[in-house]
């Protein structure tokens, strides 16, 4: 038996208000399920954020639905858990999850499913707060594996564990039994090798179909999905690229490096379009001592490293100055970045994440010329502000 492991597929995400993006996550998420129906797979399991919101769009449910009708074309379940984007906000608001649930995707809140003599459990996101109440998932997950009976299971989960999430206390072996023999886990964005355990199970983090957001880390690994084949209780498991993800160019630059950087990120993009229709988008990030942001800016210009540049999907900065050498009253005297940091690194010093998400949106504002872009980019977006508590 076969099956294809997708997730964080975030259908529905106008990244940076551009439609391109949205379109990037569909076609993405089509071609998963070509590779699904190439490789005539029995089922495929997602492991959280089917949708990028609670809230899809009327279009994003035709589009989701539209996937859904290949997939039972081809006679291909897919078995699905919510993650934190698409799980709801509360008690009394369900998943959009529910509705495509009558139009065969087969939803799992908390449970097991059986299929051909195979165990499928699944635990919804939990959130952290709860997580730090409960103190531990191993309970739940207990629970689940105590009402499989089949020789052959899987857990699929959408949480943080360390070390993929540092300030996460979820460990993955402590947190996880071994009984499940395939464990497939959602919402760590970037895919990582499977994690082979004592007795020939497996954890796979799988990542994310497309980019959602500045990582680091992100930027020399592949979009994949996992095909993975089962023999007994004997598991193998191998990666094919997901061809159709939009290339990300990223530069991290100071002072000394600047004008090479931008020079090889121009190579890159000319390299990239050789490849594939499909224009990169260019993320700089940049830390400056001697360098002031209008210096910066007017060379991203005399480079056309600027929006408008017709081989350019989209250009996002963000740039910080610090000048040490300012000093008033025997004190330095701290940039605007270095402000906003150590404001919010106050505020918000028990929530790592949400420090992240929120510096990362203040960021996403200072791209902006003016403030009606602003306006327009929370209109185009207006569950940005929701997504922060998620």
């Amino acid at each position: 038996m076969k099956f294809l492991h997708i997730s964080d597929t975030h259908l529905g995400y106008r990244q940076y208000g551009l439609l391109e993006r949205e379109q990037d996550f569909l076609e993405v998420f089509n071609e998963a399920v070509d590779i699904a129906i190439d490789e005539n797979v029995d089922f495929i399991i997602h492991t959280g954020d089917f949708f990028h919101t609670s809230r899809p769009s009327n279009k994003t449910i035709i589009d989701s639905l539209n996937i859904l009708n290949r997939l039972n074309d081809a006679n291909i379940p897919i078995f699905c858990i919510p993650g934190n984007h698409d799980r709801g906000n509360s008690v009394k608001d369900k998943s959009p999850l529910e509705i495509l649930n009558n139009f065969g995707l087969k939803l799992i809140n908390v449970g097991v499913e059986e299929f051909n003599g195979i165990d499928i459990a699944g635990l919804k996101y939990i959130p952290k707060t709860a997580v730090r109440k409960l103190g531990r998932l191993r309970d739940a997950l207990e629970s689940l594996l105590e009402n499989t009976k089949n020789s052959y299971k899987i857990l699929m989960l959408h949480q943080e564990f360390s070390p993929y999430f540092p300030d996460s206390n979820l460990l993955l072996n402590e947190e996880i039994p071994k009984d499940f023999n395939y464990v497939g886990i959602g919402h760590y964005h970037i895919a990582e090798e499977p994690i082979k355990r004592e007795n020939n199970s497996f954890i796979v983090h799988i990542g994310s179909t497309e980019f959602t957001a500045y990582n680091k880390s992100e930027e020399e690994r592949k979009k994949i999905v996992a095909i993975v084949e089962i023999s007994n209780v004997n598991t193998e498991i191998r990666y094919r690229e997901l061809s159709k993800a939009r290339k990300f160019i990223y530069g991290t630059l100071n002072d000394e490096n600047l004008e090479e950087k931008l020079n090889d990120i121009l190579i890159n993009i000319e390299e990239i379009l050789d490849k594939t229709e499909k224009k990169p988008i260019v993320v700089l990030k940049g830390d400056f001592r001697k360098l002031e942001q209008s210096d910066v800016l007017k060379l991203l210009n005399e480079k056309n490293l600027v929006k408008d540049n017709p081989n350019i999907l989209y250009v996002k900065h963000s740039f910080n100055s610090f000048k040490e050498d300012i000093v008033i009253n025997n004190t330095a005297v701290k940039s605007e970045d270095e402000i906003i940091r150590d404001t919010l690194a106050e505020y918000l010093k028990e929530d790592k994440d949400l420090y992240s998400k929120v510096f990362e949106l203040i960021t996403t504002f200072k791209t902006f010329e003016d403030f009606d872009l602003v306006k327009s980019y929370i209109k185009e977006n207006p569950d940005i502000f929701e997504d922060l508590l998620k």
